[in-house]
């Protein structure tokens, strides 16, 4: 296992950034203890703490995407960008 490919780190940050902060710093911390986990050699728990930081990344997306959808749907309703 390659801790660049399997610790989710750089999207778990992006999503953390630009969608849904909360459950973006979880999936970051759980990226973190993977790849403290790598470096200690502990394949079997990088390995979990991998695949709870893939959940929590793709639940950031989807949140953080629906959060952007529904604000954007609002303020049409508004007509916000209507001329």
């Amino acid at each position: 296992m390659t801790s660049a490919a399997k610790t989710h780190m750089t999207s778990s940050l992006v999503g953390a950034i630009f969608f849904f902060l909360p459950l973006g710093v979880v999936a970051v911390v759980f990226a973190f203890t993977a790849r403290r986990r790598l470096d200690s050699d502990d394949e079997s728990g990088a390995a979990r703490a991998s695949r709870w930081a893939r959940r929590f990344m793709i639940l950031t997306f989807v949140v953080g995407g629906l959060i952007y959808l529904l604000l954007i749907a609002s303020l049409l309703a508004l007509g916000a960008f209507s001329s």
